[in-house]
């Protein structure tokens, strides 16, 4: 791990939760200047591991660990994703006030200045000092601290032992990736000095407080909903103009919608926590007037509570599943094998229609209840279950919330910027939210390696290079070519936006059943995404444009219909993406050359990644598609690179 900080300006301040001396620290490449403390290192350590910095301006940087390993949806601890986020701000964990861990359960209860947010942000202990080992460490009795600790060393040796002796039991192969494993790691990095502030969030106020603290709103209805995390599926609260979430409403568990959902992903037989997306995109096929919905009445909505007529109940998928074993020691709900009965007496497709019916219904019920409890008129939400933007697209127009933000990170690996900027309000250094600014938040790789690496690989490879211009990418794609880009910084979450994205001709069917013969190798029936031209987003769709993240479908116009149909979905919505000159000049600029040759300022755009592997992360994840066939040609930094 790089150690090279560069610290200037030091000067002085107090604030809870760190030491009294703060500086600004300048950091590399394009990340503001300077960067204020407190800083907060925030981190998710179980599915879709990830980790962010982040400070009283807002997010600085964050990544997930798949992108780093290579392990789709990797469920571990995110080890290399702390290192990377560390060097690419170029800090050390001498630069960390808090380390903040997307979970209220205390994992190092001995270190001296621990707190747990629960979920109605209630802090436990108020101050270091309510802490059976920071009261033993204040006022003059660090001997007798020091004293307590080594005559119980060998009894706390012991637990930890013990502890360990069953996660490598029940874990098994997975057993390294566990947190009880990360100790030796974590005080290697630094994280561990009791200088630095733990904080252990609430798994969904870490979702609430990602999406009200970057929605920008004073006051809002905030909504956190997902599996389960913490023993809660749901939660509703209002974002006061303080800057506090105040909980109103909770969900247990056994209630949740987010379960509902994932047993019938399993029982269709994708893979659950990561095939939803197929489970959407297939219920486009079925009919509306299919008979009656076998699973109404499964869960529903009151005053703002789930209620659900099975609790659910989940296991290990690997052993359940052995022919469709994932890498990842990945849960499962029950219920899916009595789902799968079901399948008996309905086509896939209608089975897939009622469960997303059965979803819809519910979660426009559950969010015209958080606008009622709340009294307030635009919505922050987060969770994995606002992915599903058919629900969201429903929300919005039933509704019409006066605003209504998705953070585009909604699934757990968001976790780890809602507990690092919860942590900062906790501790008094972040008042109130900031409006999400770009979603382009990830790590990148500077023009100049990238340089190096192009001229490596087309020494070793046959490789034709050029520089890429625009109006010659505008033509590629006009001739059908299918283009890879690796550029800039990665975005967050789970939907590529331009930056490690594969790009083509959208007017074009036969192109888009190419891409998923050369990359995708999924089922036909999953939509692509259009990004679209903000001065063209009219015609494409009425209403609204304010779709950055493609977290909402819309209903496709007609003329959408007639010339991009390779982004719309058989039953007549897309899932856009609008770009504008300021939140990412280069693919607008792409759009606009490739309007005015083709007519139509909208393209396909796809993640950059093979089925069943993580988004491109390293230009060598990036070469190797292209080597491999899976696109034709690849946008690297300013080149632009086809076979030879």
């Amino acid at each position: 791990m790089a150690r090279t900080a560069r610290k200037i300006a030091r000067r002085s301040t107090h604030f809870p939760g760190a030491s009294a001396t703060t500086k600004e620290i300048r950091i590399q490449r394009t990340l503001p200047l300077p960067l204020r403390r407190p800083l907060a290192l925030g981190i998710h350590w179980a599915h879709d591991a990830s980790a962010a910095i982040c400070s009283p301006d807002g997010v600085v940087c964050a990544i997930t660990e798949d992108r780093l390993n290579r392990i789709k949806h990797y469920y571990g601890f995110p080890c290399r994703a702390i290192e990377k986020v560390l060097e690419y701000c170029g800090i050390t964990s001498a630069d960390v006030d808090i380390f903040a861990l997307s979970t209220h359960s205390v994992f190092y209860p001995t270190h001296a200045h621990h707190f747990r947010v629960e979920l109605d942000g209630s802090l436990l202990p108020a101050a270091p000092e309510r802490g059976l080992w920071g009261f033993l460490r204040k006022g003059g009795v660090r001997a007798a601290a020091e004293r307590v600790i080594r005559d119980n060393a060998e009894a706390l040796a012991q637990k930890k032992a013990k502890r360990m002796e069953e996660v490598r039991a029940n874990w098994g192969e997975f057993a390294p990736r566990h947190w009880v494993m990360q100790e030796d790691f974590l005080r290697e990095v630094g994280l561990l000095d009791e200088r630095i502030a733990h904080y252990y969030v609430h798994h969904h106020r870490a979702h609430a407080a990602s999406a009200y603290r970057l929605a920008g709103f004073e006051d809002a209805c905030v909504i956190s909903i997902d599996g389960k995390g913490d023993g809660v599926s749901a939660a509703i609260f209002r974002g006061e103009q303080s800057g506090d979430l105040a909980l109103l409403r909770t969900s247990k568990k056994e209630d949740s919608l987010g379960s509902f959902y994932q047993a019938i992903t399993e029982a269709l037989g994708f893979i659950p926590a990561d095939g939803e997306y197929k489970t959407m995109g297939l219920a486009a096929l079925g009919d509306p007037d299919g008979g009656p919905n076998p699973f109404a009445g499964t869960v529903r909505v009151v005053d703002g509570v789930l209620r659900s007529k099975i609790a659910w109940e989940f296991r290990d998928y690997n052993k359940h599943n052995p022919e469709r074993r994932v890498a990842n020691p990945l849960s499962s709900v029950s219920h899916a094998d009595e789902y799968r009965k079901v399948l008996d007496r309905l086509p896939r497709e209608q089975f897939a229609y009622f469960a997303q019916e059965h979803f819809q219904e519910n979660m426009l019920a559950f969010a015209r209840d958080a606008l009622q409890v709340t009294g307030k008129d635009r919505i922050a939400a987060a969770g994995g279950v606002m992915l599903n933007v058919k629900a969201n697209g429903l929300i919005r127009s039933s509704l019409a919330p006066r605003e209504f933000f998705v953070f585009p990170d909604s699934s757990d690996s968001g976790l780890a910027i809602g507990a690092a900027l919860e942590a900062l309000h906790q501790a008094g250094a972040l008042a109130h939210g900031r409006r999400l600014e770009t979603p382009y938040l990830g790590h990148d790789h500077s023009e100049e390696s990238l340089d190096e690496f192009v001229a490596r690989a087309r020494g070793r490879r046959a490789l034709a290079v050029r520089e890429a211009e625009h109006e010659a990418l505008a033509g590629a794609l006009l001739a059908g070519r299918v283009i890879g880009t690796f550029r800039g910084r990665m975005e967050i979450g789970p939907r590529a936006l331009g930056n490690r994205s594969v790009l083509a001709d959208s007017r074009s069917v036969a192109v888009k059943d190419r891409i998923n013969a050369l990359l995708k190798g999924r089922e036909w029936f999953v939509p692509f995404a259009p990004v679209v031209l903000d001065s063209d987003a009219h015609l494409y769709w009425e209403g609204s444009i304010d779709y950055p993240y493609m977290t909402f479908a819309v209903r496709a116009s007609d003329y959408a219909k007639r010339t991009v149909p390779a982004v719309v979905h058989v039953d007549g919505t897309m899932r856009p993406q609008v770009v504008r000159h300021d939140t990412n000049p280069w693919l607008h600029e792409l759009l606009r050359r490739f309007k005015a040759q083709s007519g139509v300022g909208v393209l396909i755009n796809t993640s950059f990644n093979r089925h069943g592997l993580p988004m491109v992360g390293a230009p060598e994840d990036a070469l190797d598609h292209l080597l491999n066939g899976w696109v034709d040609a690849l946008l690297i930094g300013r080149w632009y690179v086809e076979r030879g």
